[in-house]
């Protein structure tokens, strides 16, 4: 009887140091995956634009005269559209709507805010995106891309996000006039100093 206990005893035993390391083997995959997600590259950041990356990019129609003629003041929008009384922006001479911030910054930072996600463009403003469909603007945000597509009186604009396997960001954003042929931007940004971008 001793002996036959002393058995039992012994293969709980190994059994419990089984379930143990089992258990230890699964904590430790479990870190290394959240490890290993935390390091996941994503849009988030500081962004410089590259210019030589840029020119190299740039569409044949990208070429094409827009409607902005120079940087104004800083504004604010929330989804995409201006907030009244919030700077205004800057203005096209003919009195179309400007091209949009990212188009006419050389720095931004993309940042989540809660669960919006905040482009602070250097010098040109900002605006405050919505996963979603929020007053007319279409967003949708994942780990390595962006998108937002919104409607005027005058055009339809859509702007992509999206980092490549270079770790650049690249911008694409489509102008698509109710008059006249659409017309296509490309810029491409590489991180760069927090501390060399700076809010507006």
């Amino acid at each position: 009887m001793i002996f036959s206990a002393a058995q039992n005893w012994t293969t709980v035993a190994r059994v419990l140091l089984a379930i143990a390391l089992m258990v230890g083997h699964l904590t430790g995959v479990a870190s290394l995956d959240a490890a290993a997600e935390s390091q996941k590259p994503t849009i988030l950041g500081s962004w410089l634009i590259d210019d030589a990356l840029t020119a190299a990019v740039q569409p044949v129609e990208g070429h094409k005269k827009s409607s902005f003629d120079g940087i104004g003041m800083p504004s604010v929008s929330v989804n995409g559209m201006p907030l009244p009384g919030a700077g205004g922006g800057a203005q096209a001479s003919s009195g179309s709507a400007p091209d949009p911030k990212v188009l006419r910054c050389s720095a931004m930072t993309i940042e989540p805010v809660g669960k919006e996600i905040q482009l602070t463009y250097v010098g040109t403003g900002s605006e405050t995106l919505t996963p979603g469909t929020v007053q007319g603007v279409k967003t949708r945000w994942r780990d390595r891309s962006l998108t937002s597509n919104y409607e005027t009186t005058s055009r339809k604009v859509s702007k992509r996000f999206e980092l490549q396997k270079d770790d650049t960001l690249l911008v694409t954003v489509k102008l698509n006039p109710r008059s006249g042929p659409s017309v296509i931007h490309k810029r491409v940004f590489r991180r760069g100093d927090p501390g060399l971008v700076s809010s507006p």
